[in-house]
């Protein structure tokens, strides 16, 4: 192939930076050389050429920048998520307590008006608070809740 001592690489060495379009003009007419005269050459490089594209078609990025890449917009995704909703429910809560509070304390209110906005407000709760406590008990045995990947 090559003599090592004079500093050349190896035809081996520079057959999969060929068959991956790496090499320079003079690397790459090198090798289409030995490819037309070398017999074994030839038939190593059907080789890896079939193995690379096997290989092309299976269309799996494995890399690892691209599982970190996809590991950590997980974990943004969902405490972006969590933050958002953690944000909106205490702002609803807020606005709900500050609500009840005018309604209960306004002197225009009659106190049959309070009277069942209060029964009303406490049905929400006791009704949310069931469905909450339901959700929980059912939540480990439901196969729709699990996150599916699609």
């Amino acid at each position: 192939m090559s003599d090592p001592s004079d500093g050349t690489p190896d035809l081996r060495v520079l057959l999969m930076g060929y068959l991956d379009g790496e090499l320079d003009a003079a690397d790459r007419a090198r090798v289409e050389a030995a490819l037309e005269t070398d017999a074994e050459l030839r038939r190593e490089h059907e080789e890896m050429r079939a193995l690379k594209d096997m290989a092309d078609r299976t269309g799996a990025d494995t890399s690892i920048d691209a599982e970190l890449d996809r590991f950590w917009g997980d974990v943004y995704n969902r405490i972006e998520r969590h933050t958002g909703w953690m944000f909106l429910l205490a702002g609803l809560l807020g606005l709900t307590v500050l609500a009840a509070y005018f309604f209960l304390t306004s002197p225009e209110n009659h106190w049959a008006v309070k009277t069942a906005g209060t029964l009303a407000g406490l049905g929400s709760l006791v009704l949310f608070w069931s469905l909450w406590r339901e959700r929980r008990r059912i939540e480990p045995h439901d196969r729709y809740s699990r996150e599916v990947d699609r």
